[in-house]
């Protein structure tokens, strides 16, 4: 995956925000639209009772965290799709996320996420798919 890929495959687009996302268990087609995120800590919340406010997950894709529920949108790092370096940084962010598949996503609806560089695109659609070389 390079920039000049990334710049082909949103070649004709016209979406107002644009992120690349690796997933470790899912492989999206061309056209879906990506399923949302969950916000996810990995440190226990309390509330002024001593009471655990999201429930740790033990099994699944979320094992080992706090879900803190269903955002609206799926997390992506977001890039600059006018800026070669914008587009290169958010490769290179890929490499430090589990998994095999990066999804180009794309959207006309997002929010700032907690992480630097995320955005979080609303109804999120798959431009693209790259498998690891």
């Amino acid at each position: 995956m390079t920039v000049e890929d990334i710049k082909k495959a949103i070649s004709g687009t016209d979406y107002e925000f644009y992120g690349l996302r690796k997933d470790e268990d899912i492989r999206y087609n061309v056209g879906n639209v990506a399923n949302n995120s969950h916000q996810l800590y990995q440190d226990p919340w309390y509330d002024d009772d001593d009471e655990l406010v999201y429930p740790y997950i033990e099994n699944g894709p979320y094992a080992g965290f706090y879900d803190a529920g269903e955002l609206d949108g799926t997390c992506t790092i977001g890039f600059d799709p006018d800026d070669d370096a914008s587009i290169q940084n958010a490769i290179n962010c890929m490499k430090y996320y589990c998994g095999e598949t990066v999804h180009l996503l794309a959207g006309d609806q997002a929010i700032d996420g907690e992480d630097r560089g995320e955005k979080i695109i609303e109804d999120a659609e798959v431009l693209a798919v790259f498998e690891r070389r």
